[in-house]
């Protein structure tokens, strides 16, 4: 299992999984997308690879707080490849997030994730890696990690 940084060149293996998260795409679509968000600053984009093939995909992005000082980072997408959930893809996906969040400054780490059924067992695994669930989504404290 490879985690790295987001090239273009994914686009076409990226589809199906944004099928998969409920954000039907076409490729031309998304390619639009990412050549917008790629060269800003303030985004991260990683994917997982197995063997050649794109298996999961989580976006970052720093913000600043309004109602306190400093920045979060923010997960905008985070999917992995229903054929390879349970293997840990997803934990490392969002460690290698927490590692960027950190060389940011970020002070917390924010996933939004919709209630619904399908989405219970995403939210458990949140809490184990010591997410707390909020009413805005699940939000992990990287202030005083060691």
């Amino acid at each position: 299992m490879l985690i790295r940084d987001f090239k273009m060149s994914d686009v076409p293996q990226i589809v199906p999984l944004m099928k998969q998260l409920g954000y039907p795409t076409t490729e031309a679509q998304f390619q639009q997308r990412m050549s917008t968000i790629q060269p800003l600053p303030n985004y991260q984009t990683i994917v997982a690879e197995e063997q050649n093939d794109i298996v999961g995909l989580l976006g970052l992005s720093l913000q600043h707080f309004y109602e306190h000082d400093g920045t979060f980072v923010q997960v905008g997408v985070f999917i992995v490849d229903e054929k390879f959930r349970g293997q840990g893809i997803g934990k490392q996906l969002l460690v290698t997030s927490e590692k960027w969040a950190e060389k940011q400054g970020a002070r917390k780490i924010l996933i939004n994730s919709g209630n619904r059924e399908e989405r219970k067992n995403a939210h458990q695994i949140y809490s184990t890696l010591g997410y707390e669930a909020k009413s805005i989504g699940f939000v992990k404290d990287i202030n005083n990690r060691g």
